[in-house]
């Protein structure tokens, strides 16, 4: 499972283009105000950190940097501004779930015996390719 998850956000973080990514402002206003804590688990940083709390505070940040590349949105969809623990946006309570499913899927793939797992995976971008809702982005 760890596996998976590493998988997804190595690939929602690759997911945007070719070319360097912008830093979000939100992004970098919120690193500058963790400065000295950017390594320690993201549970101990944030509030109300339900998944991913292993991860580092900054990956944390950049994973949430990827899914928003990977939906086409910027933090202000899921996440109230300067209340980024509140759980009032109906967006944000959808990734959780999202991301259970993901981790699911990936998992249901690492079992499977007649493909190559080592390469597949699904993560965010898979499905809406830069668009809140899949199908949009289906071409």
């Amino acid at each position: 499972m760890r596996r998976a998850t590493i998988t997804l956000i190595a690939a929602t973080l690759l997911c945007a283009t070719g070319a360097a990514p912008q830093e979000d402002p939100d992004i970098a206003a919120i690193l500058k105000q963790i400065k000295g804590k950017e390594d320690r688990p993201a549970s101990e940083v944030f509030h109300n950190v339900k998944l991913l709390q292993d991860l580092s505070a900054t990956r944390l940040l950049r994973t949430m940097d990827g899914f928003n590349r990977a939906l086409g949105t910027s933090c202000d969809y899921c996440h109230v501004d300067d209340r980024w623990e509140a759980d009032d946006k109906r967006p944000k309570r959808a990734a959780r779930e999202m991301l259970v499913m993901t981790r699911g899927i990936n998992e249901q793939l690492g079992k499977m015996t007649e493909i190559d797992e080592s390469e597949a995976s699904v993560q965010c971008v898979t499905c809406h390719r830069a668009h809140v809702k899949p199908a949009e982005g289906i071409r």
